[in-house]
């Protein structure tokens, strides 16, 4: 992992993720940004597998690339089949879909299979959809949100990743309304070949962004104590 020397200041030791995290990390995360921002969901939920846990992942924005854990297996010197055994994918293909899996099924779901991680990938993307009414929509997607909040706060931690884009006019309420009901955001931004994450929530002036050259940014991922245990 390479920092960008911009972002750090003489004799500061450069920020790492522990630090983007915070002490101790927040239950319920949420990422923030362009697509690449489903890749890093993925990158998170494969560390965990690398650890034996278990991971259950709902997909809204059908962004599960299998072949993602492929190769951080394979960097990893671990077994790629191994790795898929232990996570379990659920996709939604409509806002209601979403919103009936992460109210209704989620938690008989964390009982049955206790993971050590459940992912939200792209939460917000079926929320755009302008066949459903945006009162609708903000009304599922709040219920989506206390839901897993809730479940974040007393059964397992929840990763949710969500896009900065399409930017309908729906969006801005979107992330209101996520932001508001993670327990930490990191926002995800790509400059010159490099991808940045910089803290939001709990705000800190003082944190410089952590910047990682984007050639190096999986195994950065799933090869460094980036979510520690609970």
């Amino acid at each position: 992992m390479m920092i960008a020397a911009a972002l750090a200041d003489p004799g500061r030791r450069p920020t790492t993720f522990h630090d983007l995290l915070g002490e101790p990390p927040p239950r319920l995360l949420l990422l923030t940004g362009p697509r690449l921002t489903l890749q890093l969901g993925t990158a998170l939920a494969a560390r965990r597998l690398l650890r034996e846990g278990r991971v259950l992942y709902v997909d809204g924005a059908n962004a599960f690339d299998p072949y993602t854990l492929v190769r951080i297996a394979r960097r990893a010197g671990a077994d790629a089949r191994r790795l898929l055994s232990r996570l379990k994918v659920t996709r939604a293909f409509t806002c209601h879909q979403l919103e009936t899996l992460l109210c209704e099924r989620l938690a008989a779901a964390v009982v049955a299979e206790r993971p050590a991680l459940v992912v939200v990938a792209g939460w917000s993307d079926l929320f755009h959809d302008e066949n459903v009414p945006e009162r609708e929509a903000m009304r599922l997607l709040e219920r989506t949100a206390a839901a897993v909040r809730s479940l974040a706060a007393r059964a397992v931690p929840v990763l949710g990743t969500h896009l900065t884009e399409p930017e309908t006019g729906r969006l801005p309420r979107l992330t209101a309304c996520l932001t508001a009901a993670a327990e930490g955001v990191i926002a995800v931004s790509r400059e010159e070949g490099e991808v940045r994450l910089t803290r939001v929530k709990p705000p800190s002036p003082a944190l410089s962004p952590l910047a990682v050259e984007e050639g190096n940014l999986l195994p950065f991922f799933s090869l460094r104590p980036v979510w520690r245990a609970d």
